[in-house]
């Protein structure tokens, strides 16, 4: 059997290790059209802050050991599910028996002039190269970013360590509103603008502008930001160009069934380029995040293995580590009753839906995270457990053994 990964991120690395695991006879090419070997996303910031080879995911002869032939700076234009075909950016074409799309997606901001060069994301190893290393050729000095979510706040972080004077302009009211609840958030800004970053809530952008070149961004109120980089960070858009024709079903990202099946015969599709169904609320929609990607690419390759294997569903999940305090979210921020607790710096907040945990917030102490992740994803009944919640020390000891034995 002949399958062919498009992309080479986390979600196409573990579709491909996975088939690999059951079969040592199947054909597996993997095709990116980045320059690198396979990278973690998430290690990008401490690599360029700290020097840190963590990006690297795996050994630079990866593709030998697991039988993978990689072909990197490989762009797929066209896909034929008719005809089992794909069309390359040199236009040759490779026939395949399955085919798995994990082409990822990039950081956008959806405002007018948002095709302009100039606009800078991190959502890729080529993207992120770029960026900094306009910094490190001091061609940039000040940086203006677009939004304040995980991933802008994370810029922001590294470029204000990397000496760039950053503004950070959000429409809304706080910080990372996706993830944060307002409280979390509040620990989370103030940290920021410790750090040298200038944040301005409840400012909304309308436009890039620029003469061929985006060079600022115009707000709503009329000024006018200008600054060496501007990046748009509000949000994720699936890298889809190459579904154009193929008669693939998509919305914002790429539609699946259970088996992370496309509408399309033996196309399947995993990763940040996917809508998904949420793990607690069963909502589909996008979920781009490293460990959604990795499970998604585990459920393909077993799928490809020949084992029918359907995704439970996706999680809300992010973190913060740059901030010099530790900041965790995970699940909803919303529920028929919440458990709060504040000392000094740290912040604990547990959401619960009908003694089922459905969202958890830390700033600060973050030791319990694990147990209430657990708690939260295998929807237990937590009732018996509400007085420990709370506890930094949850999870340890004689509260570990009483919170397995309140769901066995």
């Amino acid at each position: 059997m002949k399958i062919i990964i498009i992309g080479a991120g986390p979600a196409g690395v573990t579709a491909a290790e996975t088939v690999r695991s059951f079969d040592r006879q199947a054909e597996l090419i993997m095709l990116t059209d980045e320059p690198y070997l396979p990278y973690s996303p998430p290690a990008m910031a401490d690599h360029f802050i700290h020097g840190s080879d963590l990006h690297l995911w795996r050994a630079p002869d990866w593709n030998e050991q697991t039988g993978v032939d990689y072909r990197s700076g490989v762009r797929v234009t066209v896909i034929e599910p008719e005809t089992h075909r794909i069309r390359l950016a040199s236009s040759e074409m490779l026939n395949y028996d399955r085919l798995v799309i994990a082409t990822g997606a990039r950081l956008y901001a959806p405002l007018t002039g948002a095709d302009l060069s100039g606009i800078y994301n991190f959502k890729s190893l080529s993207a992120a190269e770029n960026l900094v290393g306009k910094v490190r050729s001091g061609q940039a000095k000040s940086a203006l970013i677009v939004g304040a979510g995980f991933i802008g706040m994370e810029i922001a972080l590294l470029l204000c360590e990397l000496g760039v004077k950053v503004i950070q302009i959000e429409m809304l009211d706080q910080v990372m509103a996706t993830m944060l609840d307002a409280e979390t958030a509040a620990i989370a800004l103030k940290l920021m603008r410790s750090k040298g970053v200038d944040v301005r809530l409840n400012t909304k952008a309308t436009a890039f502008v620029g003469n061929g070149k985006a060079d600022g961004v115009h707000l709503e109120s009329g000024e006018v930001l200008q600054a060496d980089l501007l990046i748009a960070a509000t949000g994720v858009k699936p890298n889809l160009d190459l579904l154009a024709g193929s008669g693939i079903s998509h919305q914002r990202g790429i539609l699946v069934n259970s088996h992370l099946q496309t509408s399309a015969p033996d196309v399947f599709a995993a990763g940040d380029c996917i809508e998904s169904p949420d793990l607690i609320t069963g909502e589909t929609t996008l979920h781009a995040i490293f460990p959604n990607a990795i499970e998604q690419g585990r459920v393909v390759g077993m799928n490809l293995a020949g084992y029918s294997v359907e995704y439970e569903g996706a999680e809300k999940m992010n973190s913060l580590k740059h901030l010099g305090l530790p900041i965790m979210a995970a699940g909803e921020k919303r529920g028929d009753s919440i458990l709060r607790e504040q000392h000094n710096s740290s912040l604990r907040t547990i959401y619960l839906n009908e003694n089922h945990l459905v969202g958890f917030q830390l700033a600060g102490d973050i030791n319990s995270a694990g147990i209430l992740h657990t708690l939260m994803t295998q929807k237990s009944d937590v009732s018996r457990l509400r007085p420990h919640l709370l506890d930094p020390n949850f999870g340890q000891g004689m509260l570990a053994w009483s919170a397995i034995t309140a769901y066995s």
